[in-house]
């Protein structure tokens, strides 16, 4: 069996029950262990219905255990890596339920977030895990995609850039709001394909790793009207730079 899953981490969480604002806001947030290692035991189960070929069961684990991380973790030096397990079993489920673009995503992210699943041998999630192996990253990058040099183009034959014709703006993460946290940019690295869909993310190193979750859940739905060669569209990378809106800190 792989060992994927993390040893207990330190996390800053917000305690929350729900989506609404307490009545008494805390000024700092807590570390619980017990919380982290449920997170880890649910984790562990989705591992196993995985590699026992349940898709389904797995998937459902993981997005569910990625979901709640999402909202209440504020912090901490592990966060990153743990949040990558979850995307990592997510994308598995996804890749054995047929949803190939899903499964390319939260790979990649899981990648992004944590650089030795490069190297991660995927063999123990049969077909899901093989179906997963064109969106591995090399040296931190995914497959170049069609990028034209422009010493080889014809005169008066310029590549234009994507432009956005669809998306919303990220939510800010629940926890950031609760921990009043600074709210930095996100840069994040995508390709934006021939059908103006976003692919393969890359998030610079340092950045938050909640802000930049909650940045590419959005991102993943975005749609733009593709690069153009010419009167033909191409695959092209696309750097974005994200800032959030903070309406209220709690």
């Amino acid at each position: 069996m792989n060992k994927i899953i993390l040893a207990l981490c330190a996390l800053w969480l917000v305690p929350v029950a729900s989506h609404s604002a307490p009545t008494t806001p805390p000024h700092r947030s807590s570390y619980n262990p017990a919380l982290i290692q449920q997170w880890k035991d649910r984790l562990h189960t989705a591992n196993e219905q995985l590699q026992a070929g349940d898709w389904k069961r797995g998937y459902d684990i993981a997005d569910s255990v990625l979901r709640e991380m999402r909202d209440r973790i504020s912090g901490g030096d592990a966060a990153s890596d743990l949040l990558a397990v979850a995307l990592l079993f997510r994308a598995l489920g996804e890749s054995g339920l047929g949803r190939t673009e899903d499964a390319a995503w939260d790979f990649s992210t899981a990648q992004s977030f944590y650089s030795a699943y490069e190297k991660l041998d995927l063999k123990p999630y049969g077909p899901a895990g093989a179906a997963l192996e064109t969106a591995r990253f090399k040296n931190g990058m995914p497959s170049d995609p069609e990028r034209p040099d422009p010493k080889d183009l014809p005169p008066g034959v310029n590549v234009t850039p994507p432009e956005k014709i669809d998306g919303e703006r990220p939510i800010y993460p629940y926890a950031k709001a609760i921990s009043c946290a600074v709210v930095p940019p996100i840069n994040v690295k995508m390709i934006i394909n021939k059908e103006g869909r976003t692919a393969s993310p890359t998030v610079f190193q340092g950045a938050d790793p909640v802000l930049a979750l909650a940045a590419l859940d959005a991102l993943r739905k975005w749609r733009f009207k593709p690069a153009h060669l010419g009167d033909r569209p191409v695959s092209v990378f696309y750097v974005m730079v994200i800032n959030f809106k903070v309406r209220q800190c709690y």
